[in-house]
């Protein structure tokens, strides 16, 4: 059996997977948990609009984004979390193409350039300033996620969705369970 290449540089440039080293990266973020990696769908996919039964979802294709669902759609292809949308929406940047200090500390890991006009959220360049916002809290939740789901992945992807964990049965908005209800 051949040994993988690692893929980790390229791979972390560009929301990859290294199979040789079994992690994968999402806005420079390093993931272990292929679970949460794949449901991230940090690269998009194509979804046949006349199938959505959501009337927003048809409306924001090719380019827009579902506040209910959290679909977002960018040249056609759906990114399934909020995330993803605004990252795609966003310009990749190697490290050697960022030449202003502040910038080159947001990208690792986030925050806004007053000077530059531009917020980094990883290695993603992102010029509106609302949608950085976004997609900096949507980090947040990722990092989250990501300490979560050495404990439980099921856990981690029910962060990012805001939805309950099958397994555990915790239920998670805005990245934190939520208390159980009494009776």
């Amino acid at each position: 059996m051949a040994e993988e290449i690692c893929t980790c540089a390229e791979a972390r440039l560009v929301n990859g997977w290294c199979e040789a080293h079994a992690v994968g990266y999402v806005a420079g973020l390093e993931l272990r948990s292929s679970d949460l990696f794949e449901t991230l769908d940090a690269h998009g996919h194509q979804l046949d609009p006349d199938r959505l039964r959501c009337a927003q979802c048809r409306d924001a294709h090719p380019d827009g984004y579902c506040e209910e669902h959290h679909i977002g759609f960018v040249d056609g292809l759906a990114y399934l979390s909020t995330l993803t949308y605004h990252l795609a929406n966003g310009h990749a940047k190697s490290p050697s193409e960022i030449t202003c200090p502040i910038c080159r500390n947001n990208a690792e890991s986030h925050g806004w350039c007053s000077k530059c006009e531009v917020g980094m959220v990883g290695n993603f360049e992102i010029r509106d300033r609302k949608d950085f916002q976004v997609a900096s809290e949507e980090y947040d939740k990722l990092l989250k996620a990501k300490e979560t789901a050495v404990r439980c992945e099921m856990c981690a992807v029910a962060i990012i969705y805001d939805s309950e964990c099958p397994f555990c049965k915790i239920t998670y908005k805005d990245g934190v369970p939520l208390k159980a209800q009494t009776k």
